[in-house]
């Protein structure tokens, strides 16, 4: 491996590039130092010598890898260095090694983050709004929320060294700086808000629990908002007290802030002890504290004295203080509070205590609107719901409006602060042990207790308690203390000096993650943030972060901040668990962290839970904080210090393209999406210069920046000798493309010729789905010399690629007076010369242009050609409704074409161009010659024609160059370009000349030239009528349309800007003719036709045999018919026939129809008699869709082999038609009908159309099969089916009769039944046996369920098959799938050999199994399966069945209630079967004859 890493290269970008402040994290033997090298010199074994700079041996640094360390610049470094400022500067001081362990120096200082304020100022609140159920759930999903962080977490300090600023270097060197800026400004001011609650929490406990006197804002006297104002004012102003002491504390020395630890630690474990001991307290002797209720209401402790309204002294009733607290005097008959004077006053205890059974009423929520009482429910009040409250000051109310979101907010702050062990990983011992176990410790300890806690303090403390969270109904306590043991003072004083212990920890971390960030340079106006004090104290990082924190005590709301910082550090844990997510999934060749318990899934599950925290806690916090976050995002990507940390979002950035380009494989864009991809071919001169670089300018111009643009030359020469050219060429390119701003990628190729160069760029060009659909290349230079002759050569040859790639071309001329980017256009036209329709890319041209500020203030207008059978003003008309969908501002105009005299210069250039090929044929010239003799012809001709030209046309062009209008020079409009359109010209009158040549097209050979027969100049037109007279008249025509196009453009055009023409390409067909039996119709028209009759003759008749409803069979059936397939085109279409928005139309397309038809009629035969011909086309309105959708999604996703239709048509059909009649179930019809009959005419018809389905079954069968020997094995075994289910029919009919005679509904229906048997195998090899097995079996399948099956469905299930579809196409459609399936079990190589694959086209090898191009070579054409075994393709039959048969009776059902519907003209009982209902019937339609037959002895 070659280290290609400089001795410049150091860290992160050199020594010169502002880092962090931090040793980097890089290898010691990258290095510049010359010491380092003299220590190599002489070790090395003259491999490569050059190389021992970057990379010596390694045995010599095995010591200095084994010593590697990376200690961070932290709060340690900064207390040492205050302690040895007298130390003179010139002293290096001996770097300690870290020494703290898992307990010191992670375990404990998270347990000291964690605990906080919220536990003991809000957790007993939190238990009693939300209940112990809800509050259990908070707390568990918030300690899930961080204990997924933590394995996230560990999994990334455990893959390398985690620098100082622990979450936010874990998250930049993942995520990359723009992330990790963004993650980490967001942790700052998580932080910074933290040590806002902090000293919040501080103050709340200080000035309502410690001394209340010391409010400086008196609140006595007052109630309500008053009351809350003045609280909050106190709290700002002892805010901004205390954080300027804590502030000062911090910025005189870090040292003291660290010495104070260890008591703040102990403060909190010892608070939590009194606690538990409380709790267990209870229950040997429960503590007194009493609540006084009025009523079911709870009063404030400093409105009474005594719990009680009168008390007795000396046998006098004297009033209390409560007493006057409701009342206008203390005598007994004063006038009272109306609920006071109602209900009684009661004391309860407070703290019953552990056994008392309280839990049950603390178990559900009791969420308070701002303003209400604290009522205890199991208590009854009376009160008058109509009378207003009064004295609501003496009761205890809520503060605010509580709701579980809220209660989530306000307590996750309480289980932040675990990163404290990540951020210390430099002081650690073995950081990548500590971190995860200590972590994980630590939260499993808070989680243990923060749950516990839920639950005892709803154990122990009575619910109106928990609920009053500033304890005004217990004297003033706070809640928690009332619990804690020996005495409530013991939580007071240890949550103040842990709150103001935490305060200075936010406040001195705060800071120094300000400047982490600030020195690592990403966000550039953060950088004087980055300097400090000479220890490296962050003296102005503090000075900002006690501001950010001012603004949070100004907020002065604990439970308003708690959200804020709750956003933030949700925020950077999503963040953390993401960075894991990517580099788990993206497995990158440097993550190997030693934590192993972490997987992805868990990453993505802890970054769902902190994005949905933080929408749960306030939706418009996580907004702001969102909007924060991408703003610092979008400042970093745009004016950031450029980074390369190998962070993860390059790693996601090529699977994102990876992933894109897959997905743009997937089929071509639409419409909508599409836009020039250029590939722009520039050339080169010798010294590896651009040519043309006015290319560039127009690429830049047409594109923007927008989509893809490719910039490619060729080299010639061989790559090993050409190398450095190429490198050169390159460098040539990027540099020019730099210049002229265009975004996009260059590409050298080295090749043994400029021509074969060119090619390989147009067939290689681009990557995946993401390639070039346009091709741009200047017009060639000078292409009239003949020392350019083989320049002009390739310029066809790029014209030919590109037509058989179906590219695009843009070839502007005149490119060197192109306008460059600097320039404006303050006026002018682009003119649109629309003479091919090209699917609107000439539209799209002009609109791009006008998007650059170039062409701006340019107008566009588009010119069209009239011939003189065109209506110019209608086509004008059309045009500029056109524009108008198309969004498009141009003006129009029609130029019209007269059929004028043809010219004798279009003869004599035409006649040039027939015998420049004719004659070259005849030499048989060598391709040398060929060249030299084409040069002399061109030359001649040329002279020829300039001598007999008109003035108008004084610079023709040689018969070499396309007569395109783009090769006319014009002084007025210098700046042309040609754009192809790959349609072939059909007619004379097309502008096919436009962009070939005229006269070589019609011997199919482009560009060929032949001797000049052109004499001198003084010849008479008139005697070359001889020669004219045998020249192709169309070529004549072509060359005279381009000349007196050229005329016109260049009349009306003279003044444009720029002119835009489009032209078709040559054509791909020498010839331009295709073999007419190579059409559809030959092949699959039989089939057509075959089918036709058994639709509209085969089932018309068949339905026809009810003596009284022979109309309505065949009348109903054609109508049905034709709606049918006429819908069903419409909606296979839809679903499998359409390409780029439309809908192809084939003979193939008519069959499919035809077989959509073929089951509607089949389900028309289960109602047959009993719906209207409105209920039969809405039943095929229906069915249509329903069928076409099932189609589509077996077809296309469980690929099955079905050729014959039993599962998709027999089944579907059977299954559908069922569910109808089952909705559609007539009670009175079950015993029979009185019109149920038939009679001889109407079963001589019926058989007719079994006759006419038997004979055309087989066709119905093969119709879809491959042509060739699966097709003749269909044809055969349908017909051998068929043969055996008739004779089964006829032997079956005289057993099971009881006369033993022949009933013709046997013969009608039986007989068909083995078409439906075979059709699941039809085109497999099972053998004629088991073709005539099957036509038996069906037979007999459907001649018993004619006898037994049909009427026990009618009777039992209702459902009153008519025709007895069931019989005829459910059971044996289940019989031939079964026969399927088997077939493909037993289907192997050894009997089909590679024809295998062509049959069961699924089981094919994938693309680029070995295997597949061995079969290939067996079976040419044979396309990539797959790979599926005869197993899996039979289960996927098994799933087709299911599937079918489920949606059809589901889609049948539903269609028999919207047939069920009023309005629809159902034919009442009476009228079932009758044709008079719908027809006008002959007057003996229904004369009685001698000898009926009953429903008993037919089938519908």
């Amino acid at each position: 491996m070659q280290n290609n890493k400089t001795d410049g290269e150091e860290g992160e970008g050199g020594p010169n590039i502002q880092g962090d402040g931090v040793p980097k994290e890089t290898s010691p033997f990258i290095n510049s130092n010359v010491e380092k090298r003299q220590h190599y010199d002489g070790k090395n074994m003259a491999l490569f010598e050059e190389e021992m700079d970057t990379s010596p041996m390694v045995s010599s640094l095995l010591s200095s890898l084994a010593n590697y360390s990376n200690l961070p610049t932290g709060s340690k470094e900064h207390e040492e260095a205050e302690n040895n400022e007298e130390t003179p500067r010139a002293t290096k001081q001996p770097v300690k090694a870290p020494q703290l362990g898992t307990l010191m120096g992670v375990y404990l200082p998270c347990i000291q983050n964690i605990f906080g304020v919220i536990l003991f100022l809000r957790m007993t609140w939190m238990v009693g709004i939300g209940g112990v159920l809800g509050s259990f759930i908070i707390v568990f999903m918030c300690c899930s929320t961080t204990m997924l962080t933590a394995i996230s977490m560990s999994a990334i300090a455990t893959n390398g060294v985690v620098p100082a600023g622990g979450s936010y270097y874990m998250i930049s060197r993942s995520l990359g700086p723009e992330f990790g800026g963004a993650v980490g400004i967001c942790f700052y001011l998580g932080t910074t808000f933290a040590g806002a609650m902090y000293i919040l929490g501080c103050i709340e406990i200080l000035l309502i629990y410690i001394v209340p006197q010391a409010a400086i804002f008196k609140l006595e006297g007052l109630e309500g908002a008053e009351a809350e104002i003045a609280l909050l004012n106190n709290m700002r102003v002892y805010g901004t007290i205390v954080l300027s002491f804590m502030a000062l504390v911090v910025f005189v020395g870090v040292k003291y802030v660290n010495k104070l630890a260890l008591v703040f630690l102990a403060c909190v474990i010892l608070s939590i002890l009194a606690v538990y001991a409380g709790v267990i307290n209870t229950i040997i002797e429960p503590p007194l504290f009493p609540v006084c209720l009025l009523g079911n209401r709870t009063l404030l402790s400093k409105s009474y004295d005594i719990c009680a309204k009168v008390i007795e002294i000396d046998n006098e009733t004297i009033t209390t203080k409560l007493w006057l607290s409701f009342c206008d005097s203390d005598a007994l008959n004063a006038t009272c509070d109306e609920y006071f004077t109602n209900n009684n006053v009661t004391e309860i205890q407070g703290i019953p205590g552990v056994t008392s059974g309280i839990l049950s009423e603390n178990l559900f929520s009791n969420y308070l609107e701002k303003g209400m009482m604290l009522e205890k429910k199991d208590i009854l009040s009376e009160q008058d719901p109509d009378s207003p409250t009064t004295n609501s000051g003496r009761y205890v109310l809520a503060d605010i409006t509580s709701f579980f979101t809220l209660l989530v907010g306000i307590y996750f702050p309480s289980v932040t602060g675990i990163m404290a062990g990540s951020n210390r990983s430099g002081d650690l011992k073995d950081a990548q042990k500590s971190i995860p176990i200590g972590t994980i410790a630590a939260i499993t300890t808070t989680s243990t207790v923060y749950m516990s806690c839920v639950v005892l303090f709803g154990a122990c403390i009575e619910g109106i308690v928990l609920r009053d969270k500033f304890g005004e109904g217990v004297n003033g306590n706070l809640v928690i203390g009332t619990l804690a043991w020996p005495s409530p003072w013991v939580i007071v004083f240890g949550s103040f000096f842990s709150t103001c212990g935490a305060g200075l920890q936010s406040l001195t971390g705060a800071p120094r993650l300000l400047q982490a960030i600030a020195r690592d340079g990403i966000i550039p106006f953060l950088r004087v943030f980055g300097h400090g004090k000479a220890n490296g104290e962050p003296t102005w990082a503090l000075l900002l972060t006690a501001s950010i924190c001012e603004i949070g005590i100004l907020i002065a709301s604990l439970d308003s901040v708690a959200p804020i910082l709750s956003m933030f550090f949700l925020m950077c844990y999503m963040f953390v668990n993401l960075a894991c997510a990517l580099q788990t999934l993206l497995r990158t060749p440097n993550w190997r962290p030693r934590f192993k318990f972490y997987h992805w899934a868990l990453s993505f599950l802890g970054m769902s839970l902190c994005l949905s925290l933080m929408f749960m806690c306030s939706w418009y916090y996580a907004i702001v904080a969102m909007g924060i976050a991408t703003c610092i995002y979008k400042y970093i990507e745009f004016c950031g210090a450029e980074k390369e940390w190998g962070d993860g979002i390059r790693g996601i950035s090529l699977s994102a393209a990876r992933f894109a380009l897959m997905r743009l494989e997937e089929g071509p864009p639409h419409t909508k999406n599409w836009r020039p991809q250029l590939l722009v071919l520039m050339s080169l001169d010798s010294e590896q210069n651009v040519e043309q670089p006015r290319l560039l300018s127009l690429t830049n111009q047409l594109k923007a920046g927008k989509g893809l643009t490719i910039v490619g030359t060729s080299v010639q020469g061989t790559f090993l000798d050409n190398y450095i050219e190429a490198q050169r060429a390159d460098q040539a390119l990027r540099k020019l493309m730099e210049t002229e701003r265009v975004k996009g990628f260059s590409q050298v190729v080295v090749s043994s010729s400029l021509r074969d160069g060119t090619s390989h760029l147009v067939q290689v060009g681009g990557l995946g789905g993401l390639k070039h659909n346009t091709v741009m290349v200047s017009w060639p230079h000078n292409w009239k010399q003949p020392q350019y002759n083989q320049q002009f050569r390739n310029f066809i040859e790029v014209v030919r690629e590109t037509t058989i790639s179906s590219l695009a071309l843009l070839v502007p001329k005149n490119i060197s007076s192109y306008p460059s980017n600097g320039e404006r256009f303050t006026e002018g036209h682009i003119d649109v010369w629309w003479i091919v329709h090209d699917g609107g890319m000439l539209m799209l041209l002009p609109f791009l242009l006008r998007q650059h500020k170039v062409w701006r203030k340019c107008k566009i207008r588009i010119f069209t050609v009239a011939q003189m059978d065109d209506n110019s003003i209608q086509m004008k008309k059309d045009l500029i409704t056109f524009l108008y969908h198309l969004r498009i501002d141009a003006m129009v105009e029609v130029v019209e074409m007269l059929d004028s005299d043809i010219s004798a210069y279009t003869y004599e250039k035409t006649l040039v161009m027939e015998q420049r090929s004719q004659i070259l044929k005849q030499m048989q010239l060598t391709k040398t010659e060929m060249e030299r003799e084409i040069q002399s012809i061109t030359d001649s001709s040329r002279g020829s024609i300039r001598r007999k030209s008109t003035a108008a046309f004084r610079s023709q062009r040689s018969t070499d160059e396309p007569s395109t209008v783009a090769e006319e020079e014009s002084a007025a409009a210098p700046n042309r370009k040609n754009s192809k359109n790959t349609s072939t010209p059909t007619s004379p009158t097309s502008l096919s000349s436009l962009a070939g040549g005229t006269g070589t097209w019609t011997d199919g050979k482009t560009l060929e030239s032949s001797p000049s027969t052109v004499t001198e100049g003084g010849k008479d037109h008139f005697s070359m009528k001889p020669e004219w007279e045998h020249l192709n008249q169309t070529d004549v025509r072509r060359m005279h349309t381009a000349l007196k196009l050229n005329e016109v453009i260049s009349k009306k055009s003279k003044e444009a800007k720029l002119i835009l023409l489009n032209m078709p390409g040559p054509p791909r067909n020498r010839t331009n003719r295709t073999n007419p039996m190579d059409n559809a119709v030959y092949k699959d028209y039989p089939f057509f036709t075959d089918i036709q009759v058994m639709i509209f003759l085969g089932f018309g008749c068949l339905l026809s045999f009810f003596r009284m409803y022979g109309f309505g069979g065949i009348v109903f059936n054609f109508l049905t018919a034709t709606f049918t397939i006429q819908w069903a085109i419409l909606v296979q279409g839809y679903f499998q026939f359409r390409h780029n928005g439309q809908i192809h139309l084939g003979v193939i397309n008519l069959i499919n129809a035809e077989f959509a038809c073929a089951v509607v009629l089949i389900s028309f035969g289960a109602v047959l008699g009993k719906t209207s011909p409105l209920q039969l086309l809405i039943m095929s309105l229906l069915e249509v869709p329903i069928f076409g959708a099932t189609e589509w999604v077996v077809l296309k996703y469980l690929r099955i082999n079905d050729a014959g239709g039993s599962i998709l048509i027999h089944l579907f059909a059977c299954y559908f038609g069922l569910g109808v009649t089952f909705v559609l179930y007539r009670p009175q019809l079950n015993n029979g009908h009185a019109k149920e009959n038939t009679s001889y005419h109407s079963d001589v018809l019926s058989v007719m159309g079994t006759l006419f389905l038997w004979v055309f079954w087989p066709s119905f069968n093969s119709a879809l099969t491959i042509k060739g020997d699966d097709q003749h094995r269909a044809i055969l075994h349908t017909f051998i089916g068929l043969s055996a289910s008739t004779l089964t029919a006829f032997a079956l009919s005289f057993l099971l009769n009881k006369n033993g005679k022949l009933s013709m509904a046997d013969v009608q229906n039986v007989t068909l039944a083995g078409g439906v048997t075979v059709g699941a195998s039809v085109d497999m090899m099972i053998s004629p046996v088991a073709a005539y097995a099957l036509g038996m079996a069906g037979a007999t399948a459907c001649m018993l369920g004619y006898k037994y099956l049909s009427p026990f469905l009618a009777q039992n299930f209702r459902i009153q098959d008519q025709c007895g579809i069931h019989n005829l196409h459910g059971l044996t459609g289940l019989i031939s799938c079964t026969a399927g399936i088997c077939a493909i079990l037993w289907a192997s190589e050894e009997v089909y050999g590679p024809s295998l694959y062509e049959i069961f086209t699924h089981r094919a090898p994938v693309e680029d199994d070995p295997k597949l191009s061995e079969l290939q070579q067996l079976v040419p054409g044979l396309a990539p399966g797959l790979g599926r075994t005869a197993r899996e393709q039979a289960l996927f039959q098994a799933a087709a069945v299911g599937l079918t048969i489920g949606v059809s009776a589901i889609g049948g059902v539903i269609t028999g209630f919207v047939l069920k519907l009023p309005g629809l003209a159902a034919p009442s009982d009476e009228l079932c079967f009758d044709d008079e209902l719908f027809f006008d019937v002959p007057y003996d339609y229904d004369a009685p004859v001698n000898k009926t037959t009953t429903t008993e002895d037919l089938a519908a």
